[in-house]
């Protein structure tokens, strides 16, 4: 080989960094919001940005003629569109230069001078696209490490397992035949009542006593044990307090989303598995509360995937990646002018309010399914965002003054027929608990909503200020034989910050 076949070969290495400029803003956005939502959710931004990428590199070098200016101009390109929408955010509001009519008029004198800077160069800037070409590498293995960290944390399922709970009681033989059914209900950020009214002005007496006319018993004084989801959930479903089953989390001060291991893969599903009974749970569309490995997974799509290819459903990941790039200014000009083409992009409450609705229509529906079952349905309502007008139509403006309890009226209506339906066709009397996991405002976030079904003398163990944390070591005493000692109604209040420096509460009872 002659030194100048070698010589053509050294300075044929491929210029990549203009991919990897492009993909960099999208995977650095997942990485740091990780924890909130599932990566699958994040693939179509992906793939969008890459075909992206690749385009805009075809073009420069079309326009350039040469691999190496034409990928200096592509990656400029994608680095000034790409991080517009970071810059305007971290300057609106804050000086002149806070307004698109500036931003942009600077964004395309920077591009401009770039450009003159590429076609300026007398060589072809090799020495440059290798910098770039490493530079780039190491900025995308960063989140590209902290998203494989997450998935590799988070793909084993593991047992709960707290020897205080597992030493008590554990099945030795199938339920027998006639055993009732189970239903869990958790109607999300529903406050109690009594809190309700003062905080809100909105009484549901008449719901409350709906439900006590079919035979439920409502707990005045409930008490959630925890003030967020994911606490007050894990707990609830492994019949403690989470310092006894997850004090690694706790310890090592990690994000309370790390409990939804506990929630997917709860005490509660194992002794049920171990009864027979097949584990029925819903779609929500939070990761880290999903259990998709569930018996029966009830969903509108068969598969993340499909959920995916659903074009008219953009997600809330690339709302806000979309606000991150150029195309904010887009997005801004066509919801002020109310452009049909702006709402299509805005569809995720519509998506949330046509989940809920399946989601209960489902659940009415349960009692001819065949076999044993425990029904978790959780209904992230009436959380934010609020979708539901009273009547039950389509709320546009989530924020709009009464969105909360309008939403709350509805549901009321919701879970009445829901609860008929479920009563009417078992064929033996059901188990059913419904239950927030806690309350809105942060005054009385731990004031939740307590009604629980128990035929046939459950309702004798309940009292005024029960706990989830009892919940289901009542249902198995009562059921299912077990011989669980109730613990003390504990109310831990902390903040979306500071999740594990607790402090208790307690809310009087309502006079009655």
């Amino acid at each position: 080989m002659t030194s100048k076949t070698k010589s053509i070969k050294k300075n044929k290495f491929i210029v990549f960094h203009p991919i990897l400029i492009g993909l960099y803003p999208v995977l650095a956005l997942l990485a740091y919001n990780i924890i909130q939502l599932d990566p699958i959710y994040a693939v179509r931004a992906i793939v969008i940005t890459l075909l992206f990428s690749i385009l805009v590199y075809a073009v420069a070098l079309l326009i350039t003629r040469e691999r190496h200016k034409g990928g200096l101009l592509a990656s400029l390109t994608l680095l000034l569109f790409l991080t517009y929408g970071h810059v305007y955010n971290l300057l609106e509001n804050k000086s002149y230069l806070g307004h698109h009519r500036f931003l942009i008029a600077i964004w395309l004198i920077v591009y401009l001078l770039g450009i003159w800077g590429i076609f300026s160069f007398k060589k072809k800037p090799r020495n440059l696209s290798m910098f770039l070409n490493f530079f780039s590498a190491v900025l995308i293995a960063i989140p590209v490490f902290q998203i494989a960290q997450f998935e590799l944390r988070h793909t084993q399922p593991k047992a709960t397992t707290n020897p205080a709970v597992d030493s008590i009681w554990q099945p030795q033989a199938k339920a027998p035949a006639g055993s009732p059914d189970v239903y869990y209900l958790v109607l999300d950020a529903y406050t109690r009542s009594d809190m309700l009214k003062k905080e809100y002005g909105y009484d549901n007496s008449q719901f409350l006593q709906d439900l006590r006319d079919l035979g439920f018993y409502v707990a005045d004084c409930s008490k959630s044990n925890y003030s967020y989801t994911p606490s007050s959930m894990s707990s609830a479903l492994n019949m403690d307090y989470i310092d006894n089953f997850a004090s690694d989390i706790m310890t090592e001060n990690r994000s309370f989303y790390d409990l939804g291991e506990f929630i997917k893969h709860s005490k509660v599903r194992q002794l049920f598995a171990s009864l027979g009974y097949q584990y029925v749970t819903f779609d929500t569309d939070i990761w880290w509360l999903d259990t998709t490995d569930a018996d029966i997974y009830i969903s509108q799509y068969s598969s993340p995937w499909q959920k995916l290819m659903n074009f008219n459903l953009l997600g809330n990941f690339e709302k806000y990646y979309m606000r991150t790039t150029g195309l904010r200014v887009i997005e801004e000009f066509a919801n002020s002018r109310q452009n049909r083409y702006g709402k299509a992009l805005l569809t995720t409450e519509k998506a949330h309010y046509d989940r809920i609705l399946y989601n209960f229509d489902q659940l009415g529906n349960l009692p001819s399914t065949a076999g044993s079952k425990f029904v978790y349905a959780h209904m992230v309502a009436p959380h934010f965002p609020y979708v539901f007008n009273s009547d039950g139509s389509f709320n546009e403006d989530e924020n709009a003054r009464g969105a909360y309890t309008n939403e709350i009226a509805f549901l009321d209506k919701l879970v009445l027929v829901t609860v008929k339906q479920i009563l009417a066709e078992s064929k033996v009397p059901p188990v059913i608990l419904i239950q927030s996991d806690h309350g809105l405002a942060e005054s009385v976030r731990n004031a939740n909503l307590m009604a629980y079904y128990l035929p046939n003398g459950g309702e004798e163990n309940l009292y005024p200020d029960l706990s989830p944390v009892n919940s289901f070591r009542i249902v198995f005493n009562q059921y299912f034989g077990a011989n669980y000692p109730l613990l003390p109604d504990i109310a831990r209040s902390a903040s979306y910050q500071d999740p594990y420096n607790f402090t208790v509460v307690d809310y009087p009872c309502p006079v009655k």
